[in-house]
This record gives C-alpha cells, structure tokens and sequence, in this order.
C-alpha cells in the first residue's frame, strides 16, 4: 500500500474502500470522466463518492479544493 493510502485511511478510517480509490485517483489529478471510466463507474457515482469524501473530511463548508487538501496529506 502507498504512504497516501495508509495515512488516509489511518486518518479517515470511516472512508469506504471505493471512496479510498476515488480519493487516490482525485489526488493524482484526474478529472471525474476519467475516475469513471477507469473504475468502471458512471460520473454521477463518482460525484457521490467525492461528496461524502468531502464530506467525512469536513470540507462541505470551506473553499478548499478536494485535490488540494488531500495534496496536503501525501
């Protein structure tokens, strides 16, 4: 496991395993259409996944980016 998987799910223990793999691909970068399509998933679950993401970190309220907060714990 990569040092960004351990510490976000050290940290994050109640994330789901599907929502651990969105988190990595949203960290590297790739655009919902691409999570999707690599996952084998539809846009709009991807959207589901990056929301409750957001919000088990307590991003709902602040402008934050995903990307960059979970930049910020690699």
């Amino acid at each position: 496991t990569s040092p960004f998987l351990h510490r976000i799910s050290q940290a994050y223990a109640d994330l789901t395993p599907q929502e651990i793999r969105v988190a990595e691909a949203v960290k590297d970068g790739k655009t919902t259409k691409e999570i999707a399509d690599s996952l084998f998933l539809s846009g709009k679950t991807v959207d589901y996944h990056r929301n409750n993401i957001r919000r088990k970190m307590g991003l709902n309220r602040r402008s934050l980016s995903l990307r960059s907060f979970l930049l910020t714990l690699s």
